[in-house]
Order: structure tokens, then sequence, then C-alpha cells
């Protein structure tokens, strides 16, 4: 594979990572140096690798919010807002040592903010920081899409990453498995301080999210973060030897207001939950707890359907 280097101050191939994508056909790795580089990135080309030298210090920032006027002079929506995008046609994209950032700010004041919008099958990020607030992490195909195409098959791989947001922050119909990472909810000082997950998945997929070995943590008052909550009908998430800090509501899993019904189909289950915000006792009666039979339908090469991230 092919190698371009990227450095913000000059000492490199490209200054700009966006400059160095548009110089390929695809299937080369492009190595970020350390800097801060505010660009918002589309990437539509199979194989892009996009490594960056450390991930504390190597940050692809942008700040649009889904209430930021567009160039019609209308609010332009949460799927617009992405400071990387990530379309269909960037099968086998792959992000290591690098934060992916959207600035903008609480949801509330700005509306929702994606840092990865991720639309591709065969998809790894691994060790890299993902943060924003309110829509953190995209991992498409959309609810729209699965209508059209109920069997598109996103695959995307999530290991040693550091996940960052409050409302609905990791959220889309992808089948994605999510691998010894932090999953941190920050404080909105409410009540119902947030949502981690709002999955969409496909009637006709047999998994959605799994998370394997996570750390669930926060600075938000006990109780006051729910895993998840289904988006649409199907949604399916799974939590397996997951941490759960105090943060974590002791029913785990929330309703979606308004469309109570969709609980009737989606599938929400934990196995081995531990930590100070899971009790079994108390989680929500429409969710389940696996045992040990069930879980041996949970293994990587399983959920993607014979592809091996490495």
């Amino acid at each position: 594979m092919d190698k371009i280097i990227v450095d913000c101050s000059g000492d490199g191939d490209y200054k700009s990572i966006q400059e160095a994508i548009d110089s390929v056909s695809g299937n080369v790795c492009i190595y970020i140096k350390n800097g801060v580089y505010k660009e918002k990135l589309i990437i539509n080309k199979p194989y892009i690798t996009i490594l960056g030298e450390d991930k504390e210090k190597t940050v692809l920032t942008y700040n649009d919010g889904a209430l930021a006027l567009d160039e019609t002079g209308k609010p332009m929506g949460t799927f617009k807002t992405a400071s990387v995008h990530v379309l269909r046609e960037a099968e086998g994209f792959r992000a290591e040592n690098i934060t992916i950032e959207n600035s903008a700010g609480m949801g509330d004041v700005v509306g929702q903010a994606v840092a990865l919008y991720l639309d591709c099958d065969k998809a790894v990020i691994k060790n890299c920081r993902l943060i924003a607030r309110q829509d953190t992490l995209l991992t498409a195909p959309m609810h729209e899409d699965i209508t059209r195409e109920p069997d598109i098959l996103n695959r995307q791989y999530f290991e040693d990453c550091y996940i960052e947001g409050d409302v609905d922050f990791i959220f889309g119909g992808a089948v994605a498995v999510f691998k010894n990472c932090i999953i941190f909810s920050l404080d909105r000082n409410m009540d119902i301080n947030g949502y981690v997950t709002a999955a969409c998945t496909s009637k006709s997929m047999k998994f959605g999210y799994v998370f394997f070995n996570c750390d669930f943590k926060s600075d938000a008052r006990e109780g006051s973060v729910y895993l998840g909550r289904p988006w649409r009908e199907f949604a399916k998430t799974v939590f397996i030897d997951c941490n759960m800090d105090e943060h974590i509501n002791k029913e785990s899993f929330s309703k979606w207001k308004g469309f109570e019904q969709r609980s009737e189909t989606c599938f929400y289950a934990q196995y081995n939950s531990k930590g100070k915000g899971f009790d079994k006792n108390t989680v929500a009666p429409w969710t389940y707890i696996l045992n040990e039979e069930d879980i041996k339908k949970y293994t990587v090469d399983n959920i993607f359907e014979g592809w091996k991230p490495f």
C-alpha cells in the first residue's frame, strides 16, 4: 500500500488531509503528523487508511451543527454536520491513532453535531477518539436507506476507542462491534442526562450493535443515562462483559417517548454486565439477560459473516 504524509506545518506531501485524499484513487495509507486540522472531510474512495501520529495530538476537527444555515439559508440538518463523512464507495476505510471531533457544542443550542459519519462496509476504527455532544458517531445505513434496501450490510469494527457524547451519540443501522472501548457520557445536568445508543437495525440483520468488554463512564449524576433506546423498530443492541458505572440507569434501556411500540420488535440484551450501574433485578422487562448458550453465537466472525477486521 502506498503512503502519503500530511503535515499541517508543511513538512510533508500535503498540508491538508482532504488534498491528500483527492490526489489518490484509493488503496493508500495517509499518515498524518501531529497538529490540529480544521477540515470537513469527504472520503469516497476504497481502502483509504488515515493513520495519526498520536491520537491525543493528531486532531481533526470541525464545528457544524444541525441548526447552522447552509448555502440556501436553511438549517443544514444532522446529516450534513459531520466532520468526517465516509461514503458508501469507501469500502475498507480505516482510521487509527487520531481524534475526530465536532466542536459545535450542546445539542439544545446548536442542534445535532456529528463527528464521524461512517457509511461503508468493512470499516475499522482503532485507537481513536471520537468527540462531540449529541449524535457523535453515525454508523449508517440510515433508516431511509434500510427502507429502500433492507439488505444493506455495513460491517464496522471499533477497538480501543474513546467515544464521547451525551444524547444518542452512537446511532444508526450498521452491524457494528465495539471492543475494549471507553464510552463516556457527558453531563448535561438533567434528570435524564442522555442515551448512549439509538439503533435502527434492519429487520433482515441478525445483529446490530454488539459491545464487548467496554467501560461505560461519565461525570453525570447517578442513574441519569440509559444504555440505549430504539430509534426504529427491530433495533438490536447487546452488551457483553461490560462495566457500567453508576450513571447508568438501573433499567438499562429506555423506550422512545411517543413510539413505545418499538420495544415490541427490538432486541436489547446484556451478558455478564457488572458495576454500580447494573442490577439484573431492575432491568427493563422488555429486554433480555443472555445465558451461556445464547452467548455462543456472539463471535466477531459470526457477527460479521466471515469478514475479519484484522
